[in-house]
């Protein structure tokens, strides 16, 4: 198995897993029970720092046919990408002020006030829910990203609580870890 040279213990962890889910193995049992033990919120704003090396090995895993950059340009060709794949366009809309990624908030929100649309947010909430696992996933992902760190405004309410290990696996089998992978990897800040 390739050796994965990482500071981070989450990064090297989530490396470490990466690569042996992709040779077919099994996570090692290190890893497996250091995200049995954590969240996937708590993974993804461990990650939200990842410095340059470990954001380029994290997307050299993703299998992208795009050379990697960290860029607002890059991340969002990459959000775009994620927001198609996994049809979540109506869980965010565009803003008047920003260029790239900044140009994209969740939605029943005015970034503009900070005020949040009850009625809307209802919807929200609603058609969250109604989504596949794997959707929400993504969706909690780019809204933890959006806000760097916790959500109490979206994410209230809904289902968001899964475990690492399980989310992880579940991206896996649905085909879409290669998209998280990326944007996790590319993420330059909001």
């Amino acid at each position: 198995m390739t050796e994965i040279a990482c500071a981070d213990p989450v990064a090297q962890s989530l490396l470490a897993w990466i690569a042996a889910a992709k040779q077919g193995l099994p996570p090692s049992a290190a890893a497996t029970s250091h995200f049995d033990e954590m969240r996937l919120e708590d993974l993804v704003l461990s990650l939200l720092d990842l410095d340059i090396e470990e954001a380029a090995q994290m997307d050299s895993l993703a299998d992208s046919d795009t050379p990697f950059e960290r860029s607002p340009e890059c991340f969002n060709e990459t959000l775009q990408q994620a927001l198609r794949q996994l049809r979540l366009f109506k869980l965010f809309a565009r803003t008047h002020d920003g260029e790239y990624h900044r140009s994209i908030c969740p939605a029943a929100y005015n970034e503009r006030t900070g005020e949040h649309y009850p009625e809307e947010m209802a919807c929200w909430r609603a058609d969250f829910r109604a989504m596949s696992p794997e959707q929400q996933m993504v969706a909690t992902t780019i809204v933890w990203m959006y806000r760097s760190g916790p959500d109490s405004i979206w994410l209230r309410r809904v289902p968001c609580t899964w475990k690492a290990s399980e989310a992880l696996h579940y991206m896996r089998d649905t085909g879409c870890l290669g998209v998280w992978l990326q944007l996790v990897a590319r993420y330059p800040g909001w």
